[in-house]
This record gives structure tokens, C-alpha cells and sequence, in this order.
């Protein structure tokens, strides 16, 4: 029985990792996420049930669209691999509860946004990485709902968001006075709010200093093996990254920050 509901967590999240790929590729340029249905982005051909299995369909496929043969992105399947075992993560340190399903909020949410990012931003067709605002709008309503549902409280959510929002916004507005350039991208601060929402007013301090170490050391080595300066990176997988890690770790890193 419990490999059954193992098994049938990891599907849940593996499809919502393949509904994660049609958000991240269609909410950045502001096409329909439902119309058309899924389709080649070579060919146009839509894609039939039995092809959208996620996972298996790419292996079947031999990784090409079935009528043009074009290849199809590995990060496509790699995305709704991680997404199912994330969410079996999930199950495996909550259990079958509300705070497991919160848990899977927060994954989902904070994969999308760090995915849409990182594609936006390798596509010559945008000037840097986006997180899109209905994104980052949908995070929120879901994550202060099942925030509230989960500590009884709406206060838990409405300060972890503020505190979050302002947490970035802050030394953003004095970055951009100061060096009169902007310093971070708004989808990063409306994330931030996110990740408020959903983890709370203690998570923000952790996640601010985490994503920015995390973004720090990525960046710097980079730099020495491309031997490049002036790389803009984007934030916004950095953020992810943090509030997952704290998602799982949240009494460990809560008992070094703030238990004296």
C-alpha cells in the first residue's frame, strides 16, 4: 500500500512537471496555456495522448517529434522527472498530509519560476530571464491558501510575504539610486513574496542569504572557466533552490538562526 501511494505521488508530480513545461514555455510569451493543446513547436502537429506520457513518451520517441523527426529537449522529460521525484520527496518526509501537499506547492512553484527563468534568459528572443507575473500571482494565492490552512492563521502567510517583498525590494530601490542601473529584476522580488507566503517570515533571511551565496559561488566560477566578466546571471533558480532546501530543512536552519 505504501509503494502504491509512493508510486502514485511520483505520477502526480510528474504530471505537473509536463503541465510545468507548457507554463514555462507559453506564459513568458503570453500565448493561451490551454488553446491550442500540446503541439510540436517545430512542425505544429498536436501531440497525441499516448506521446505525452511524461517520462516514457521521450525514451518511446527516441527524444523527435513523431511527424518531423525534429528533436525535443531532454530538459523537457528531465523536468517532469525532477518534479515526480520532488514530490515523492515530499511524501516521504510528511507523509500523506496537508503539509506534504503544501510541500508540493512550494516544489512546483519554485521549479516553474526557476525554469521559466533559465529559459527565458538563454533565448535570444528576451533580454533577460523572466518570471511571469501571473506565475508568481498563481504561487501566492495558492501558497497564502494552503499557508492559512496549514498554521490556522492568515497572519503566518501576509507577514512572510511582506517581509519577503521587502526583503529584496529594499536593497533593490537603493541599488538602483545609488548606481542608477537596476540591481534585480522585479519577477525576483514578486518570487520573494512567494516564497514568503509559503514558507513564512523565518524562511526570508535563510532564503535571501542562501540564493544569494548560492548565486554568488555559480557565478564567480563561471566567470574563471569562461573566462568572461560582466556575466548576468539570472536570480531567480538561486531563490528556488534556497526555499527548497529550507523546505526540507526548516527546523535545522531555524535552530541555527534563531534559537539562542
Amino acid at each position: 500500500m505504501e509503494a502504491f501511494k509512493a508510486v502514485y505521488i511520483f505520477f502526480i508530480g510528474a504530471c505537473l512537471g509536463s503541465f510545468m513545461n507548457v507554463l514555462t514555455y507559453r506564459l513568458p510569451r503570453g500565448l493561451n496555456i490551454a488553446i491550442p493543446p500540446s503541439s510540436c513547436t517545430k512542425c505544429g502537429q498536436r501531440i497525441k495522448f499516448y506521446d505525452n506520457i511524461p517520462v516514457l513518451s521521450w525514451f518511446i520517441l527516441g527524444g523527435r517529434c513523431r511527424n518531423c523527426k525534429s528533436p525535443i529537449s531532454i530538459m523537457y522529460p528531465l523536468a517532469e522527472l525532477g518534479t515526480g521525484l520532488m514530490f515523492l520527496g515530499c511524501y516521504l518526509k510528511f507523509g500523506l498530509t496537508l503539509e506534504m501537499w503544501h510541500g508540493c506547492a512550494v516544489v512546483f512553484f519554485m521549479l516553474a519560476a526557476a525554469f521559466s527563468d533559465v529559459f527565458t534568459a538563454v533565448d535570444d528572443n528576451f533580454e533577460c530571464g523572466i518570471i511571469p507575473d501571473s506565475l508568481n500571482l498563481a504561487g501566492f494565492i495558492v501558497g497564502f491558501a494552503l499557508s492559512w490552512a496549514l498554521y490556522g492563521t492568515f497572519k503566518f502567510p501576509l507577514y512572510g510575504a511582506l517581509t519577503g517583498f521587502l526583503g529584496l525590494f529594499i536593497p533593490s530601490y537603493l541599488f538602483k539610486l545609488i548606481r542608477k542601473k537596476e540591481g534585480m529584476g522585479g519577477g525576483d522580488i514578486k518570487l520573494m513574496a512567494v516564497v514568503g507566503a509559503m514558507l513564512g517570515i523565518k524562511s526570508i533571511f535563510f532564503v535571501i542569504f542562501a540564493s544569494a551565496f548560492l548565486g554568488a559561488v555559480y557565478g564567480i566560477s563561471l566567470q574563471l572557466v569562461s573566462r568572461q566578466k560582466n556575466i548576468i546571471l539570472p536570480f531567480g533558480p538561486f531563490i528556488a533552490a534556497a526555499s527548497v532546501i529550507y523546505l526540507f530543512y526548516a527546523p535545522v536552519f531555524d535552530a541555527l538562526l534563531y534559537n539562542r
